[in-house]
């Protein structure tokens, strides 16, 4: 699966090679959700026709345009642009967050549980 976004990412559709030859047919931005995406996660659901689960998010941008959105805390559907190819886009980030830890793993250090300046946060 990872191949296919790749191909898109690369400008190969369909089995051809697009104009870029090569070069990103547009570059995509992943990167987590902040509060400031709001409204643009909203607009999204709206695209979807489909109301926005609650909690924060995994997403896709093209061009500054938010076109897909997983769901990181909740058990549902990702959200994308019906009028944009982002079939490929979604399953990226639908791996993504699956393959993604639940919770940081907390590491011990020897001799480090009595120190006040090296305690672990808990």
């Amino acid at each position: 699966m990872l191949n296919h976004l790749s191909d898109l990412y690369q400008g190969r559709v369909n089995g051809s090679q697009g104009p870029n030859h090569g070069r990103p047919a547009w570059p995509i931005l992943i990167r987590p959700s902040t509060l400031l995406d709001g409204a643009a996660l909203e607009r999204l659901a709206a695209l979807d026709s489909r109301s926005l689960p609650d909690g924060s998010f995994l997403l896709a941008e093209v061009d500054g345009e938010l076109v897909a959105a997983a769901p990181l805390e909740a058990d549902a559907d990702s959200l994308s642009d019906p009028f944009r190819p982002t079939h490929r886009i979604r399953e990226f980030l639908e791996l993504q967050v699956a393959g993604r830890p639940t919770k940081r793993p907390r590491i011990a250090v020897a001799g480090t549980q009595n120190h006040p300046n090296l305690r672990a946060a808990a």
